[in-house]
């Protein structure tokens, strides 16, 4: 009370946290006095506190964070204060990721489109895992910048809805969107801000979002049109107990109906934004009901199921039919992960209908979320306009794994584009494509339709520690690190043994046995190829390599003729020689790995990519393509002063 008030110019940098409570409370008090259990002392060391930083722009844009309900809990403020770590693991069993304010302003910008494209004065809009704001602030912002005459108050009380579990959560939003309504316009002949700030509650909610449906709505609507009218009066008591001063149906309980707890939202909200917890689902005495309502929960396995694709799922199931946009941020596994669920996920987009796009971001060198937050992340947007109505199969749009710097951050979101992929043939069930571009769509069309897997030319598969490569291992292996990121690890047993420096690493390498060494050759030329890296950064998470990527590449000797593969051997044989010069030795947390560099042999890379893309049919410009991707893809930041100095391809 006392923070909102100081920064709206309603009190004075002397103002009491009392001074602050009678400011929102007006003369009423109807619950009592709080600040009048502290006593004068800690009332002045509050203050002291409290006028410690600027009440200025600034303070406007991170009031969700400074009233954030869990405190300070980041990797950093635990490395400095293991005494936050309690803030810090509570976020993190809760699966809490608090949005930065440029990726919250960005999915609100794309989801509401142009004012010109809104058939209504202003979409109302649902985010059912509000939290303290962070989206239905943006979305304010976002629609103030477009109309600056917007009359706030009016437009949160007709347009933003919020849900949350955490009723301390649910109360701070409903402080920060009161902020945003007083900040502009606060004159002391208003309502009290007590008024308004219940005018808001009306459109919050603490709930479990997983418990609603669209579906008829009870007498609710009513009962809020009367609470309404008596928050006019600028006083309405407090109710006894669940029930409201007229009796009717409780408004903030768990409704299974959205029409029941917000009537303007009965048929469905025109937007559903928001960033859903990143956690397990947990034991629950509902599973059976969650199985039935989403397709991606299973009743036998809900506890041991993720949050969020069941509010990928909100995108359709609480939005409006034939005339909605949603956008929610969540983890790169919707796009690459293959487990059930995310598998079943994939398969309900698609029957969902409407255009679906997504963006895909890499934790390195700059995470989305910041640097206290390393996750990889994807940016996901759902369009349901008219013509899309009983549509049974979505239209897909994608985009590349985006890397970038901080210096690039200010221009990420207006450099994001869209490739279109439907029309390509492509499936989205194993994994969505992370592409860029018409072409790039095409190849990897292409490629999806070849039979050929390089599994045919292993004769076994197994793994084994960095330590014991070579050891006890046929001549004929290819060996490849579990994790990568500007190239793949690829090589065979060590010519020179690397000076050890630290005990090996633990981390097991996959080893791929071939029949003979000619046959080893090639597969370490198709293994080292630009194809190859493009296509893990395509199809992975851009950091694990998995042994079902590997095995399912879609070249193998029968891709080949006889000439091609005897090209092919020579090529694999030369780039070992050649790569063998450039061994890296790295030591991370007091292990040691090496690693093989594939760019310290561009010129035979070259040649590996044009055999290679002549013989599944693809033209020569798409080399070109590959280079530069590759080229792209490890500079990140070109102008850069730094790595413009160094030779990376």
């Amino acid at each position: 009370m006392r923070i909102v008030g100081r920064s709206v110019g309603a009190l004075s940098a002397r103002a009491s946290l009392r001074a602050g409570e009678a400011w929102f409370l007006g003369d009423t008090l109807p619950l009592g006095s709080f600040t009048d259990t502290l006593g004068d002392l800690i009332d002045r060391e509050a203050v002291q506190a409290l006028e410690s930083f600027a009440y200025d722009d600034d303070l406007r844009d991170l009031l969700p964070y400074v009233l954030d309900a869990h405190g300070p809990g980041s990797r950093a403020s635990v490395m400095k204060d293991p005494g936050t770590q309690k803030s810090r693991q509570a976020k993190r069993s809760g699966g809490i990721f608090y949005t930065p304010s440029d990726v919250a302003e960005y999915i609100a910008r794309e989801t509401l489109g142009e004012p010109s494209s809104w058939p209504y004065p202003a979409p109302r809009v649902l985010d059912p895992s509000c939290g303290s704001g962070v989206f239905l602030k943006a979305v304010l912002d976002v629609t103030v910048s477009r109309t600056p005459e917007l009359d706030r108050l009016a437009f949160v009380e007709r347009s933003l809805h919020g849900i949350d579990v955490d009723p301390l959560a649910v109360e701070a939003a409903c402080f920060v969107l009161l902020h945003e309504c007083l900040a502009t316009g606060w004159r002391r002949s208003d309502e009290s801000p007590w008024s308004r700030w219940h005018r808001i509650r009306c459109n919050l909610c603490v709930a479990d979002a997983l418990t609603f449906q669209v579906a008829e709505p009870n007498d609710c609507a009513d009962a809020l049109a009367r609470v309404r009218s008596r928050l006019d009066d600028g006083y309405l008591p407090p109710a006894a107990g669940q029930a409201t001063p007229e009796g009717a149906t409780t408004l903030f309980s768990e409704g299974r109906s959205l029409g029941n707890v917000f009537p303007a939202l009965a048929a469905g909200a025109d937007v559903v934004i928001g960033n859903p917890p990143y956690a397990k689902i947990g034991p629950r005495a509902d599973a059976a009901a969650l199985e039935r309502r989403f397709t991606s929960l299973s009743a036998r396995a809900v506890a041991g199921s993720d949050y969020f694709p069941a509010f990928v799922e909100m995108m359709w199931r609480l939005a409006k039919p034939g005339g909605s946009a949603s956008g929610m941020v969540v983890p790169l596994s919707l796009a690459c992960n293959r487990r059930s669920q995310l598998s079943t996920l994939r398969r309900a987009i698609v029957a969902s209908g409407g255009r679906w796009r997504f963006a895909f971001f890499d934790r390195e060198p700059h995470a989305l979320f910041g640097e206290e937050v390393k996750t990889r992340n994807t940016i996901a947007f759902r369009q349901d306009g008219p013509s899309d109505a009983g549509s049974t199969t979505a239209e897909i749009e994608t985009g590349p794994l985006r890397k970038w710097t901080s210096r690039q951050r200010s221009r990420l979101f207006d450099t994001i584009e869209f490739t279109p992929i439907s029309d390509a043939g492509i499936s989205i069930t194993t994994g969505i494509p992370k592409l860029d571009g018409a072409e790039s769509a095409r190849v990897f069309g292409r490629l999806a339709r070849l039979t050929s897997r390089l599994r045919e030319m292993c004769s076994s598969v197994s793994s084994c520690l960095p330590a014991d490569v070579g050891r006890g291992h046929a001549d004929a292996c290819v060996f490849v690190a579990g994790t990568a990121y500007n190239f793949l690890n690829v090589f065979r047993s060590h010519r020179n043994l690397p000076v050890q420096r630290a005990p090996w690493s633990a981390s097991t390498v996959q080893s791929l046995e071939f029949s003979g060494e000619e046959q080893a050759a090639r597969g370490f030329a198709l293994l080292c190829s630009r194809i190859s890296f493009w296509l893990w950064r395509v199809n992975e998470d851009g950091f694990h390599v998995s042994r079902s990527f590997l095995l399912g590449l879609p070249f193998n000797d029968r891709t080949f003729d006889k000439t091609e593969q005897d090209a092919l051997t020579q090529l694999g044989t030369r780039l070992w020689d050649r790569v063998q010069s450039h061994q890296i030795i790295s030591i991370n947390g007091g292990r040691q790995t090496v690693a093989y560099r594939p760019d310290t042999g561009e010129e035979i890379r070259d040649e590996i990519d044009a055999l290679v893309l002549d013989a599944i049919g693809v033209g020569p410009s798409f080399g070109e393509y590959l280079r530069e991707f590759t080229r792209t893809v490890v500079t990140v930041d070109a102008p850069n002063g730094r790595q413009s100095r160094l030779r990376f391809c």
